[in-house]
């Protein structure tokens, strides 16, 4: 593996921290019924206990897993709103996946509970003696977790309706969204893996494929791919071999800049080895990913199209042939901070740019739109940087004061519970599933985690043993840790070790 491929596949080892969970899995609320919550209540805190408390952590920072880092953190009580510790809370850190606080925050007051994405199929006019006259539209509201399941339920439901054959095309329309395909400071090496997938308001299986390797019978033999769904959306340039049997698995996702339709497969896949798990990449075009799988749906179905898929805006008064709306709010919420899910959250920041000036939706009056929620929640916009809804940019900025005003903005709101049921929780759910288990934090916190190269932060709440809810931010950039052997297990220790000492208090 050349030094270009292992920097890659250490980024994207890196970036997995940020959106763990596999592609349009549904977050499972399971825990939110039974999980106890932070609430009001508790003693309040006293002058001795505080001091206690800023040793304790004033200790921890002090240790070798935080060697030359930029460290900021600041913990409040929740309810009284007095700091019990203050650390850099005024400095800008690059904040990762924290910076999806900041536009599921503002998704939630500005769209409210209610909101669900909208994906339609439509037609020129209605069916007459089974045909079409004119074209089937597949039109995108923005839904990231559509899925093939979906579209194949809409092409059942226009056979339905007795239609056989239309004399146009498929034509898919993205025009709810800009033609903007990534974020504003993406790092170009990401671009193949889906946790950086192309935009669109047309999006199917949050814009990757399902891929899969096998080996084949003998080494040097070709190592056969497996997609799913099936597609002729993109060109598979499989160049995967099969390797000796026990050998290391040096596959590699390529994305070449001269061939934009390409998804490139190069390395060896071991002889005798199981099929892989899913490598998931991200699709170049989803739009036409869709509209092609669409197609395929309906051909499947009886309905001949008579010409290829092509990209277009529906017409008004365009007949509606079916229509889908995504999960509300509280569950696209905990779909998107569960498993740090960054297409979900360009997702929600062009809907908010659709919100404030109508289509098409944009990252600029999305981010707009960010800083009117932002004054509204008592924080300067000035002290935040808006590139992308996701925290992948190099370009964000935000400070931990700015997140913990956030977050207390959400404590303060009548949605104070769908915030709490939509953050991943310290041994039970989401990104932090595995996380501080046996210790005071397992179980009382809650909070969203961030990870890019160098980064790391958590920010969110945790339940004490006698003060009620604390509201926390902990950033770390410039971190070097992640080149040492054990810095990510020391790290992690050090976290957990800084929220049970408040969550044991």
């Amino acid at each position: 593996m050349n030094k270009c491929m292992t920097m890659f596949r250490s980024i994207a080892i890196v970036l997995m921290l940020t959106m763990t969970a596999l592609p349009v899995m549904a977050a499972d609320m399971s825990s939110v019924a039974t999980l106890a919550k932070p609430a009001p209540g508790g003693a309040s805190w006293k002058v001795a206990q505080v001091a206690a408390l800023h040793r304790t952590i004033e200790k921890l920072l002090a240790g070798p897993a935080l060697r030359g880092a930029q460290v900021g953190l600041v913990v409040v009580d929740t309810v009284r709103g007095n700091t019990l510790y203050s650390k850099n809370a005024d400095q800008e850190f690059m904040p990762a996946s924290n910076f999806k606080l900041l536009v599921g925050s503002t998704a939630l007051k500005i769209l409210g509970t209610g909101f669900a994405y909208t994906t339609s199929v439509a037609s020129d006019g209605p069916p007459q003696n089974g045909v079409i006259a004119g074209n089937v539209y597949l039109q995108g509201g923005g839904d990231a977790l559509l899925t093939a399941k979906d579209l194949d339920a809409a092409a059942a439901a226009v056979a339905a309706q007795g239609v056989t054959s239309l004399s146009g095309s498929v034509v898919t329309d993205a025009t709810h969204f800009d033609a903007v395909r990534y974020g504003y400071g993406w790092s170009w090496d990401d671009l193949p893996f889906y946790y950086a997938p192309v935009i669109t308001a047309l999006e199917l299986e949050d814009g990757v494929i399902h891929m899969y390797f096998s080996p084949g019978a003998a080494a040097g033999e070709p190592a056969p791919i497996t997609i799913q769904p099936s597609t002729g959306a993109f060109t598979l340039d499989n160049r995967l071999v099969t390797g000796p049997p026990k050998s290391k698995d040096t596959s590699e996702l390529v994305r070449p800049w001269d061939e934009p339709a390409t998804i490139r497969i190069t390395g060896s896949y071991p002889a005798g080895a199981k099929m892989s798990g899913d490598v998931h990449p991200a699709v170049p075009d989803p739009q036409s990913y869709a509209g092609d799988v669409f197609a395929k749906a309906l051909a499947a179905h009886g309905v001949a199209a008579g010409g290829p898929v092509q990209s277009g805006k529906t017409p008004a008064g365009a007949t509606i042939l079916w229509s889908k709306h995504s999960e509300a709010m509280p569950q696209l919420l905990a779909d998107f901070w569960y498993p740090s899910d960054n297409l979900m959250g360009e997702m929600f920041l062009k809907e908010l740019g659709f919100r404030l000036k109508g289509a098409p939706g944009t990252a600029a009056n999305g981010a707009a739109m960010e800083n009117q929620y932002l004054k509204s929640a008592g924080i300067d916009p000035a002290t935040v940087s808006i590139s992308d809804g996701s925290g992948l940019s190099q370009y964000d900025r935000i400070t931990p004061r700015d997140l913990l005003l956030i977050l207390q903005n959400d404590w303060n709101s009548p949605n104070r519970d769908v915030v709490l049921n939509a953050l991943p929780v310290a041994g039970v759910r989401g990104s932090l599933k595995s996380s501080y288990k046996g210790t005071a934090a397992e179980h009382n916190g809650f909070a969203k985690t961030g990870s890019i190269s160098h980064v790391r932060t958590i920010s969110g709440y945790v339940k004490t043993r006698t003060h009620g809810p604390v509201t926390f931010s902990f950033m770390i950039n410039q971190w070097m840790g992640e080149d040492q052997p054990h810095g990510a297990a020391d790290l992690a220790t050090l976290r957990g070790a800084v929220l049970a000492a408040i969550a044991s208090q």
